[in-house]
């Protein structure tokens, strides 16, 4: 494509009580990212430590007055990943064609500059997609995300395969959900399916989502796009009680 016809992205980011994720995360997608035409949203849902809100409010004030694409809001209270994102997406820029939607615990490494284009391409190449995901590795350079292909499987598909495993697939591959730990979406699809009312509040919304969008569009697909690799630390699963009944460690 030629860097006129790239179409807008915004890509949502929503800090809660990890300031110094956010804060790298916000850093690796502003400078990591040589799509020419995005912007960045933060939707922080604050938590019960007014320290931390205090610190990731003045982290999104200095982001605001040195980039010229990022804007952030406050939500009323902690509105989990569905509303929380649903509150970022409300600003997002008009002429938006997509939105990202990006945990506030991902990072993208300097190799990978070209992620955005790389998605977009595959997303404006096929009108059946509608929505794109990374490989997504963990600290340890192992799978975390690269794909589910039976949703009846309570684990994804090469959960902690080494990232250099013969097995892995080396060219995009369809799954019946895409990771919404860092996502690629045709935003038409977010105004017609809202995030948070029509899906789970926080965990499952991802795999909410892309159940209802083959609901609403049989035709369309979710993909992964292995030879893209963005980590992804996960801390949410280290919290207590945020979204489960149950304590969930690892």
């Amino acid at each position: 494509m030629e860097e006129k016809a790239y179409p807008k992205v915004s890509i949502i980011i929503l800090p809660y009580d990890q300031p110094e994720f956010f804060v790298r995360a916000a850093e690796s997608l502003s400078h990591n990212t040589d799509y020419p035409n995005f912007e960045i949203i933060a939707a922080h849902n604050p938590c019960e430590n007014a320290e931390t809100n205090a610190k990731i409010k003045e982290a999104c004030e200095i982001f605001f007055n040195d980039w010229k694409n990022f804007k952030y809001r406050v939500n009323e209270t902690n509105l989990r990943h569905g509303l929380g994102n649903a509150k970022g997406i409300e600003i997002a820029h008009p002429d938006s064609k997509y939105i990202v939607l990006a945990n506030d615990d991902i990072f993208v490494p300097g190799n990978q500059l070209d992620w955005l284009k790389k998605m977009v391409d595959f997303a404006e190449g096929n009108e059946k997609v509608a929505t794109v995901t990374p490989c997504l590795l963990s600290p340890k350079e192992t799978i975390y995300w690269i794909g589910k292909q039976n949703p009846e499987n309570p684990q994804h598909d090469f959960l902690h395969y080494s990232r250099s495993d013969d097995r892995l697939p080396k060219v995009p591959i369809a799954t019946c959900y895409s990771n919404m730990a860092l996502c690629l979406i045709k935003k038409y699809l977010l105004e017609e399916i809202k995030l948070g009312v029509d899906t789970p509040p926080h965990y499952g919304s991802d795999s909410g989502f892309c159940n209802k969008v083959k609901e609403f569009h049989p035709e369309m697909e979710h993909w992964v796009l292995p030879q893209i690799k963005i980590y992804h630390w996960n801390v949410y699963a280290q919290r207590e009680n945020y979204g489960k009944d149950s304590i969930t460690k690892g």
